[in-house]
């Protein structure tokens, strides 16, 4: 029987239980989510445009050809037939004038297959531990390599100015190693495509050289690739240019904002008609990315200006995980991709570089 002292039972609490008592925290559960959270971008808008091919061997050719200039072909009626000569010139005859119908010669163009691999590692022990959002830590890992190889390979394609080369460690050429051609023009910084063949390399303005992007620029662009023969569909440019190519909507041309009747203001541009075409504007945030510490002069630099259909991933080996298996207390696995980048025809499309 408790005794009271002044009102109180002398066996009572003084006081609750709370969070603050030591002796019972030992026995408090965790609160851990049973999920992982991931914000880092995994799209890949370049390969995620164009087409899918198959390599078969580590050079993986293919050809192009094109029509003669529009000319004078008239001849004379009853004109003998007379045998080409060599230079594509019309050469003249008994009867009167002949004609070379030899045309251009095929070209034959190629690329080398680059491989992109990563290695997992886990080690027994963390595969049988009780693990928060994930089931198998090595299975979660695969998935993991397996999308950042992916963020590589468009990387090595848009924004590594990347040649092709066979010696040592192969190197697919990347978009500008098809288009840094003889048209370069050092005065804006645009270049358009004439003979890109995948070794030339990038032409990069320095940081105090460049300028800002400008409607002229796309339309110089536009203008060659039309005069080539082909017809460009998309722009595409880092996150930072890409809000400068919405501004430039009001700077150069004058156009105002939209505010529709619900008062929505409507900022970007998605889709710009120039001369020559209708141009579908695609952000891509790994062009604004710089290669190297600070700014190593890439990121922000280059506007890709390109029809998805002349270009293609050839894949030599499709991705796959090759299966090291056990090596001491550990599961051991590698991601593998062997692949490389198809351009049907160089000028089909263009660039702009050395931008602000």
């Amino acid at each position: 029987m408790a005794v009271t002292t002044g009102g109180r039972a002398t066996g009572a609490p003084t006081g609750p239980v709370t969070s603050g008592t030591s002796n019972v925290n030992v026995s408090q559960r965790e609160d851990l989510a049973n999920f992982i959270s991931m914000i880092t971008r995994d799209e890949t808008p370049f390969m995620a445009s164009i087409g899918k091919s198959k390599a078969t061997q580590i050079y993986h050719e293919w050809q192009t050809d094109a029509l003669t200039a529009p000319a004078d072909s008239r001849i004379a009626e009853g004109v003998d037939f007379i045998a080409p000569t060599a230079g594509g010139s019309a050469v003249s005859g008994e009867h009167g004038t002949g004609f070379n119908d030899a045309g251009p010669n095929r070209t034959r163009l190629g690329n080398y297959t680059q491989i992109n691999g990563k290695t997992i590692a886990v080690s027994g022990t963390k595969r049988a531990v009780d693990q928060a959002g994930v089931a198998d830590e090595y299975a979660y890992q695969l998935k993991k390599r397996g999308t950042e190889m992916r963020r590589d390979m468009e990387k090595n394609m848009v924004h590594d100015y990347q040649v092709a080369s066979g010696s040592g460690i192969r190197a697919a050429g990347g978009y500008q190693s098809w288009i840094n051609g003889a048209t370069v023009e050092n005065n804006n910084h645009t270049a358009a495509s004439t003979t890109g063949a995948g070794t030339d390399a990038g032409t990069l303005a320095a940081v105090a050289d460049r300028v800002a992007l400008s409607l002229s620029d796309i339309d110089s662009v536009m203008q060659s690739i039309y005069e080539e023969g082909g017809k460009a569909t998309k722009i595409m440019l880092s996150p930072k240019l890409r809000r400068d190519f919405s501004d430039l909507m009001v700077s150069d041309s004058g156009v105002r904002r939209n505010i529709d009747m619900d008062g929505k203001l409507r900022q970007s541009v998605d889709i710009y008609m120039s001369d020559f075409g209708d141009l579908m504007v695609v952000p891509n945030y790994i062009m604004g990315l710089a290669n190297g510490s600070g700014d190593d002069n890439t990121a922000n630099t280059c506007a890709l200006i390109y029809d998805p259909q002349w270009f293609s991933v050839a894949t030599l080996r499709p991705l796959a995980e090759v299966d090291v298996g056990q090596k001491g207390d550990s599961m051991v696995g590698q991601m593998v991709e062997e692949w490389t980048l198809q351009c049907n025809n160089p000028n089909g499309c263009g660039a702009i570089y050395g931008l602000a």
